[in-house]
C-alpha cells in the first residue's frame, strides 16, 4: 500500500490552540512568569518565542533575567498585556478607542507583529482629518515607521482640511514648522497655510516664548505665492504678529497641490500577456499615461477577476469613476466605482441595472447613463432612457429627461455646464444597413 500524506491542517491547528488555550488558563505546564504593574502572568516560554523574537532572544541567550522565572515588563500596562496573551493563546485581540494606543505600543515594544498589524489597520480604518496629526506624531515617536508614513501620506492629502481642525493648534513650534517646510501639502493656494500660523500665533498671544517661535513659522510660510492683496489685509488684522519682519524666499517651491498635470486616463482592458487575476478570468490594466514627460503611472483596476469597465469619467474636484459590468448570481448589474487617491484603492459607490452599448456622464457631482441597451418584458430594445446618480447625496438612480431617440454604441462628453452625445446609432439606422 502506498504511502499517503492525509490532510487536516485546519482541524489540527483548532486542536494545538484549543488545548494551549486550556493549559494557558489552567496554569498548567507554565515555565515563566511575566510581570506588568505588579500582576503575575503565567505563560509558556515556547508560545511567548514563537510569537515574539524579543521574547524568543531572552529565552535562548540565557540573559539573567529570565534565570528567576519572571520577567518584569516595566514598560508594559498589565491590561495591555493581557489581551496580547488572550491573542497568542486565543486568537483574539478586542481593540477600542480607549485601548488602542496602550496596545499598539506593548505589541511593537514586545515585536509581536501579529498584533501589531491588527492594532495599525484598526488605527488607519479609524482615522480622519481630526486624528491624523497625532497619529503620526505617536508613530513617528514609537518607531512606527509604516504606520507613520501612512499617517502622512493621509496628512499631507487632506491638510486643507486638517487645517481647520483643533489637533494641529496644539503642535508645538518645531513639529508644525517640520510640517509646513514639507512640498508634499496638498493645498492650492498658500493662503490656507499662513492663516494656519496665524491662528497658532494667536492661540499663543502673550507667550513671549512663542511670540520668538512665530518668526521661525512664518519664514515656513512661501508668501511669495500670496496674492498681496491677501497678505495686506492679513498684516492689518495682525499687526503685532511679525509679518512685517518675516522675510520672503526669492524663488518658492510650489507645493504638490499647486501644480497640475495633464494626464491620459486608461481603464481596463488587457495586453497580449494576459495575466490571470487572483479571482479568476485575466486580470485588466488601468494606467495613467503623462504627454508631456512621457511617463505612464500605474493604478489598480476595479475588477477583481470577473467583470468587465465599461465606461468612466473624471469629475470636477479630479476624482475618477468607473462601471464595471459585474455578474451577481446570474444576475447582470453595473457597478459604480470611485478611486480613493489618499489609499490607492477603489470604493463602490452605487450599482445601476443592467444595461450594454450606452454611455456615462459625469457634470459636476452627478453622474449620467445615457441610452444603450436595455431589457424590456424579456427583450432588449434600444432606449433613450437617461439616469442621474447623486455623488453628493447618494440614495437611487433618477430618471431625468430622456433622449431626442434612441441611441446605442454612442461617446458623451460634457463641456461648459453641458453634456453632449456624439455618434451612434438608432434602431432605423440599424434596419437601414441590414437591407441594404
Amino acid at each position: 500500500m502506498d504511502q499517503q500524506v492525509i490532510g487536516g491542517q485546519a482541524e489540527h491547528g483548532l486542536l494545538l490552540q484549543g488545548q494551549l488555550e486550556r493549559m494557558w488558563r489552567a496554569r498548567e505546564l507554565t515555565d515563566v512568569v511575566l510581570l506588568a504593574g505588579g500582576i503575575p502572568f503565567h505563560c509558556h516560554r515556547v508560545v511567548l518565542s514563537a510569537f515574539s523574537p524579543y521574547f524568543r532572544a531572552m529565552f535562548t541567550c540565557g540573559l539573567r533575567e529570565t534565570r528567576g522565572g519572571e520577567v518584569p515588563l516595566r514598560e508594559t500596562p498589565a491590561q495591555s498585556l493581557e489581551l496580547i496573551l488572550g491573542y497568542m493563546y486565543c486568537s483574539q485581540l478586542p481593540l477600542s478607542p480607549e485601548n488602542i494606543q496602550c496596545v499598539a505600543a506593548a505589541a511593537f515594544l514586545l515585536h509581536i507583529d501579529g498584533a501589531f498589524r491588527l492594532c495599525q489597520s484598526y488605527m488607519v480604518e479609524g482615522m480622519d482629518t481630526s486624528n491624523c496629526v497625532g497619529l503620526y506624531h505617536w508613530a513617528r515617536d514609537l518607531g512606527a515607521t509604516d504606520l507613520a508614513g501612512i499617517s502622512l501620506r493621509y496628512l499631507c492629502r487632506h491638510f486643507t482640511q486638517v487645517c481647520q481642525e483643533e489637533e494641529v493648534l496644539e503642535l508645538d513650534a518645531q513639529s508644525l514648522g517640520c510640517l509646513l517646510g514639507s512640498d508634499d501639502l496638498n493645498v492650492t493656494q498658500e493662503e490656507c497655510v499662513l492663516e494656519l500660523v496665524l491662528r497658532w500665533i494667536e492661540r499663543r498671544r502673550g507667550d513671549e516664548q512663542s511670540e520668538a517661535q512665530a518668526i521661525e513659522l512664518l519664514q515656513r510660510v512661501r508668501l511669495e505665492l500670496i496674492n498681496p492683496n491677501f497678505l495686506r489685509r492679513a498684516r492689518r488684522r495682525n499687526p503685532t504678529s511679525c509679518l512685517s519682519v518675516a522675510a520672503a524666499s526669492p524663488r518658492p517651491t510650489l507645493r504638490y497641490g499647486m501644480e497640475t498635470t495633464d494626464l491620459l486616463l486608461c481603464l481596463g482592458g488587457n495586453d497580449e500577456t494576459r495575466l490571470p487575476a487572483p479571482g479568476g478570468g485575466v486580470a485588466d490594466l488601468s494606467f495613467c499615461f503623462a504627454p508631456h514627460v512621457r511617463k505612464t503611472y500605474h493604478i489598480p483596476s476595479p475588477v477583481k477577476g470577473k467583470g468587465v469597465i465599461t465606461a468612466g469619467g473624471v469629475t470636477r474636484d479630479n476624482s475618477i469613476v468607473a462601471a464595471v459590468e459585474e455578474d451577481d448570481n446570474c444576475t447582470k448589474r453595473l457597478a459604480i466605482y470611485r478611486y480613493d487617491q489618499s489609499y490607492g484603492r477603489w470604493e463602490e459607490l452605487c450599482w445601476a441595472g443592467y444595461r450594454d452599448m450606452y454611455a456615462m456622464g459625469v457634470l459636476g457631482d452627478a453622474l449620467y447613463l445615457l441610452g444603450g441597451q436595455m431589457k424590456v418584458r424579456n427583450h432588449y430594445v434600444i432606449t433613450n432612457c437617461v439616469e442621474r446618480w447623486s455623488m453628493k447625496r447618494g440614495g437611487s438612480w433618477l430618471s431625468f429627461a430622456p433622449l431626442p431617440l434612441p441611441v446605442a454604441c454612442h461617446c458623451v462628453v460634457s463641456l461648459k455646464d453641458r453634456l453632449y452625445v456624439l455618434g451612434g446609432w438608432t434602431p432605423q439606422m440599424f434596419y437601414v444597413y441590414y437591407w441594404m
